[in-house]
């Protein structure tokens, strides 16, 4: 049997990583331990020849010249440390362990997970609060707006919604929810009845409670905007409302049908 040859070593331009830090770095060609922790990184069990599920050497060489009568070579220890002629560190990271270890790569990581988790929130949290309960649609309750289609440059917007209730149960309160750049440009909006609670506001959304009816009764209520500032222009305003039924064990919750449409459009001239 010709006694084998040495492995050849390529010229690679390599990254070690440190098994017991994570330190990466560029080592040279006689490196023997890592330059933060000082582990040594020539033990057998970094090498790319050990093969640790039966702690022996797969190097052709090394069998040959210092193995047994049956060519193998046992590694005596995990932490077994002697000058080998064919030690090759099998050192280089992964892609992961890369990324971690570069400090913009991380920050760009944790600010687009940060960024993830905040459109998760908006979109499963937020968002659902500020549309309202995802609930079906019932005939029987209705909404009829009496709005403008155009008004005065100066002149007050009135918005009368007028609720009815056609189930054979009473409703114990409307729910009525109000999207346009109309919220953000005017001033509170005056409100005929006053709501049972506070109006809620977020951004150009505004939510309003009120007293329910019973059944075959209605419910009418004014809103009046007053713009800050006076200027010609055309708003659009997208309406939803809800209505909570007074059923047992617990209250039902239906999407009031409206007409002539959710959508109006108003035009300052």
């Amino acid at each position: 049997m010709a006694q084998p040859t040495g492995t050849p070593v390529k010229p690679t331009t390599t990254l070690w990583r440190c098994p017991e830090c994570g330190h990466i770095f560029t080592p040279q060609p006689n490196t023997i331990r890592c330059p933060r922790c000082g582990e040594n990184l020539r033990k057998c069990r970094y090498c790319q020849f050990a093969d640790t599920a039966t702690w022996e050497c797969t190097n052709a060489r090394i069998r040959y010249t210092y193995g047994d009568e049956l060519g193998r070579f046992h590694i005596p220890e995990p932490d077994h440390v002697w000058a080998c002629p064919e030690n090759r560190p099998a050192l280089a990271p992964n892609p992961w362990q890369l990324f971690v270890a570069n400090p913009l790569l991380r920050a760009l990581g944790w600010g687009a997970g940060v960024a993830v988790g905040l459109l998760l929130l908006f979109r499963f949290v937020i968002l659902p609060w500020m549309r309202g309960p995802e609930v079906p649609e019932a005939v029987q309750l209705t909404a009829q707006l009496n709005a403008p289609t155009q008004v005065a440059t100066g002149e007050a917007i009135r918005l009368t919604l007028t609720f009815s209730n056609y189930e054979a149960v009473a409703v114990n309160q409307w729910l009525l929810v109000l999207e346009s750049e109309l919220v953000e440009e005017s001033e509170p909006p005056q409100v005929t009845p006053p709501p049972i609670a506070p109006p809620e506001r977020v951004g150009r959304r505004l939510r309003f409670f009120f007293n329910g009816s019973p059944p075959g009764g209605q419910t009418t209520v004014e809103l009046v905007f007053n713009l800050r500032e006076t200027h010609q222009r055309t708003y659009q305003l997208t309406f939803d409302a809800f209505g909570y039924l007074n059923t047992t064990p617990q209250p039902t919750v239906y999407r009031v049908f409206f007409f002539p449409s959710r959508r109006w459009q108003i035009k300052v001239r």
